[in-house]
């Protein structure tokens, strides 16, 4: 198999996100399939206003908590600048690239008039390098490339399909600013040159700037790398996702209890499928050996959150995470307050719970009412049905002699007891419960006298036994 050389290519202007994490996990998984090929990581951080240190912290922290390891130390792009401006001026000089010192002004007019006479041509500048003047400048000037006006360009994409575009609809875009920084559209290119990419995988949000990316490709006598552009999330909305659709930010997740095993399995089936009948649940070691470019579909697909809850349901119910739980619980500012007054208690309550959360956090829903040390039956609390009143004396007696308390025991003691009463379930079930948390409604009596441990069950039922 062909070492396949890729890259995740983030701009830290904001924090790591669900669509560019999907992007990521994407570029690794290919990366993953062949031992000898190489998934970089370059920070893209040339806008200086709102490139910022801690969304870089940000980007590479949610990549290494989602298990997307890179290879050798990121690339920093603005630390390549020198390079970037090079072949900036080797395009210069070898006339594939012009000066251009058109104001804003006169660019707009020519939009204008181009909009008026719905003409789809992108070149604005189309007098600058003819003119010698101009290009005989030493300052006051940016540097645009030269892409011909006539033809057509071809790019084959792997997702895509093949895909023409008239060479007048693509712009003669600036490589070189009046101040001599390089911009993104050659910067990327060079970076990925530097680097040895050999796949680009993206948002098709970029589709159009591999048109005119791919003549530096060109002009440099670069070899020019295979492209997938891979289709945008949406929301449930059909919009774009983004902020409105809830938190889309990968630590945000991490912070409230999602495991990355569930955000994994969520993301990649969206415009891919595994083709497994029985589930749609897929480890990271099945999707590395079952994932191909070619069966992405081109168009976007929908996050939901209710379909990440699933999965998230799905993983934290698993035995082998509840260290991950532990762990959560530690660091969570609520949560490990009441770990650290009775970790076996939390422990008992996740146990329990655990098929009614989304999320870690969720937890937090359920605690109180059996930490609650001061817990007291409200004084106005009514009698319940005589049925329950005249047989609640002895089913406590008979409970408290019970020492192996265990789910099970528990369980079948409150069967036994019933059946031999001759006492339906609800009316005896629905006040206990009662008196246990104060609920009508919950878990089963066996898993609340499970986590309040005898004890705690004992002391709750002596509270009512003193009203009778």
């Amino acid at each position: 198999m062909t070492e396949i050389i890729t890259r995740f290519a983030p701009s830290p202007t904001g924090n790591l996100h669900l669509g560019s994490a999907r992007t990521a996990l994407i570029n690794f998984i290919i990366s993953q399939q062949n031992l000898s090929s190489k998934f970089y990581l370059r920070i893209e951080d040339t806008d200086k206003i709102r490139s910022k240190e801690k969304y870089t912290k940000n980007i590479i922290e949610s990549l290494l908590w989602l298990g997307l390891s890179w290879d050798s130390e990121p690339q920093i792009q603005s630390q390549r600048i020198e390079k970037h401006k090079e072949i900036a001026n080797l395009l210069l000089d070898n006339n594939y690239a012009y000066k251009c010192n058109c104001d804003e002004e006169k660019l707009e007019e020519k939009r204008k008039f181009l909009k008026k006479h719905n003409l789809n041509i992108k070149k604005i500048c189309t007098t600058c390098k003819d003119d010698q003047s101009i290009q005989n400048l030493s300052s006051n000037y940016v540097v645009r490339i030269k892409i011909p006006i006539d033809g057509q360009t071809n790019i084959t994409d792997i997702v895509q399909g093949n895909i023409l575009v008239k060479n007048k609809e693509l712009d003669d875009y600036i490589i070189l600013r009046k101040d001599g920084t390089p911009t993104y559209m050659l910067s990327v290119v060079v970076d990925d040159h530097d680097l040895g990419i050999n796949y680009i995988i993206r948002g098709d949000d970029h589709l159009n700037n591999t048109f005119r990316q791919k003549y530096i490709y060109e002009f440099m006598e670069w070899k020019e790398p295979k492209y997938s552009h891979i289709p945008l999330i949406h929301g449930e909305d059909g919009s774009k996702l983004s902020k409105r659709h809830g938190a889309v930010n990968i630590i945000d997740l991490k912070k409230i209890g999602y495991l990355p095993e569930a955000i994994i399995n969520n993301l990649i089936l969206l415009g891919w499928s595994p083709n497994k009948k029985e589930s749609e649940l897929v480890t990271l070691e099945e999707i590395i050996n079952k994932f191909k470019l070619e069966e992405l579909s081109k168009s976007s697909s929908i996050f939901s959150y209710s379909k990440l809850n699933f999965f998230n349901n799905y993983y934290l119910r698993l035995d082998e995470n509840l260290n991950s739980f532990v762990d959560f619980c530690k660091k969570h500012h609520d949560l490990k307050l009441y770990y650290e007054d009775d970790k076996n208690k939390l422990l008992r309550i996740f146990e329990i719970y655990k098929k009614n959360l989304n999320y870690y956090e969720e937890i937090l829903n359920y605690i109180n009412i059996y930490f609650d040390k001061e817990y007291i039956l409200s004084e106005t609390t009514n009698k319940f049905d005589n049925i329950f009143e005249n047989n609640f004396k002895e089913f406590k007696q008979d409970l408290s002699k019970i020492n192996n308390w265990t789910k099970e025991e528990l369980e079948n003691y409150l069967k036994i007891f019933l059946k031999e009463k001759n006492i339906k379930y609800p009316i005896f079930g629905k006040p206990l419960r009662y008196i246990l948390t104060k609920f009508y409604d919950g878990p089963s009596l066996s898993d609340i006298f499970f986590i309040l441990e005898k004890k705690g069950s004992m002391e709750r039922l002596n509270q009512y036994i003193t009203k009778t």
